[in-house]
């Protein structure tokens, strides 16, 4: 060997003599886990290092959350995630200077989907059962519910999220206030105000009974309708009436008049319709006889 090659190999030894000894211990990474995020919600958390002067973070495998930076001077966790799922990745921190020491973590970060309540109300009506049920989606099950503002005769089921019962009164409409959280952590809770309207009874036919008729002899008579929203609407739906009878062309009454021509007994089913939206309607069969 060379007096040369002696002289290299005497200082690349002691070149790798200095380097251990300015080799640190590992650097501590805190925290151990990472609290979780929720879609399209603003997340920061912070990562540390027990390094004198503090250290550089470097994301060295897997990948964030996309919409969220790691600050390499910081070791803040930042940002908007707007994807969901669990992410796996490993964070090395590393300090400078004479004594170098580095150390590594690995992290997994949950994005919990965004916790949404969805839908309308569709009206009720007085004196009619009414089920319609709120529907949750995203966070975490179970949820709770919670509503403010029921008219009389409805219930609601904090657990399911549905509406029950028979209204006693009608409401031209009113703002009732929902609430519903999920089970996550953290917790998220969402806050709607649906519009819930309870309509009059629906239209019924009072009349039971028509008279009977003589031929040749004028008729009238009326099948009387409540309720609902007038104007009503009435036509024959089945049979016919007595040759000569009819209702009125626009149907608005419920009249049969006319001179019947024909004997006989005929049985017909009326129904009426009212002006609401949308529409109640109501029928009744009947029987008269012409002699």
């Amino acid at each position: 060997m060379t007096v040369r090659q002696r002289w290299s190999a005497i200082c690349a030894a002691l070149m790798a003599c200095v380097a251990a000894a300015c080799e640190g211990p590992p650097l501590l990474i805190l925290p151990t886990t990472l609290p979780n995020g929720i879609e399209a919600a603003a997340y920061s958390t912070s990562l540390m290092s027990d390094a004198d002067g503090g250290a550089n973070f470097t994301l060295i495998a897997g990948r964030l959350p996309t919409g969220l930076q790691l600050s390499s001077s910081t070791g803040m966790l930042t940002g908007t995630p707007i994807e969901t799922g669990s992410f796996a990745f490993a964070i090395e921190a590393r300090q400078g200077g004479f004594t170098v020491r580095v150390g590594t973590r690995d992290f997994a970060l949950t994005i919990i989907p965004e916790l949404q309540l969805a839908g309308s109300l569709p009206a009720a009506r007085q004196a009619e059962e009414y089920d319609e049920m709120l529907t949750a989606t995203g966070g975490v099950a179970p949820y709770t519910f919670q509503v403010i503002g029921l008219p009389g005769g409805i219930g609601f089921n904090n657990d399911t999220g549905m509406f029950s019962g028979t209204p006693t009164q009608p409401d031209d409409g009113r703002v009732i206030r929902a609430t519903v959280s999920d089970s996550g952590a953290p917790m998220q809770t969402v806050t709607r105000d649906l519009f819930f309207e309870v309509k009059p009874l629906a239209v019924s036919i009072t009349t039971n009974d028509l008279p009977n008729g003589i031929t040749g002899i004028p008729y009238s008579a009326e099948v009387v309708a409540e309720d609902g929203l007038q104007p009503y609407s009435f036509s024959i739906v089945e049979g016919v009436l007595p040759n000569g009878l009819s209702l009125p062309n626009n149907r608005r009454t419920g009249v049969i008049s006319g001179t019947p021509s024909v004997a006989g007994t005929f049985n017909f089913t009326i129904e009426v319709t009212d002006s609401d939206s949308p529409p109640t309607t109501a029928s009744r069969e009947f029987s008269v006889t012409i002699n």
